[in-house]
């Protein structure tokens, strides 16, 4: 199952992470394309098999200029992933490493955006156990 979570000081400073196994990161890689493309998925939990380990909901939002990860300015809860088109592909790019991960060699990739905010997007595989809370 593909998990995820807002965790405040997660390898040195707040982290939007993302785990799972190799099935999952397949999941995503599709999805990201799928964003890109304007044909969703428009929340994280709208990929097949994808959970909140928290009470947070990230939307995914293709934009003309990059913000990277938002906080609603209402909902404590909700962030907004704003990149365009192009960052859409180039995390794709990043995750399919990650769909061929093991036991014996996980991984994890940081998807960013020239946009650089606080927060920052940590896709893992393999590393971190299913019932990791922040």
């Amino acid at each position: 199952m593909l998990r995820y979570g807002y965790f405040h000081d997660l390898k040195s400073g707040p982290k939007l992470l993302i785990w799972g196994g190799p099935d999952d990161m397949a999941r995503l890689y599709e999805a990201l394309s799928q964003v890109a493309a304007s044909e969703g998925p428009q929340a994280l939990t709208d990929i097949q098999g994808c959970v909140a380990v928290d009470d947070t909901t990230v939307l995914l939002e293709t934009v003309g200029e990059a913000e990277g990860i938002v906080r609603d300015e209402v909902e404590a809860d909700v962030f907004h992933w704003r990149v365009d088109e192009e960052d859409w592909y180039a995390f794709q790019e990043l995750v399919e490493p990650l769909t061929h991960c093991s036991s014996a060699k996980p991984g994890h990739q940081y998807l960013e955006s020239l946009a650089n905010g606080e927060i920052t997007v940590m896709v893992s595989c393999g590393e971190y156990p299913d019932d990791l809370k922040p």
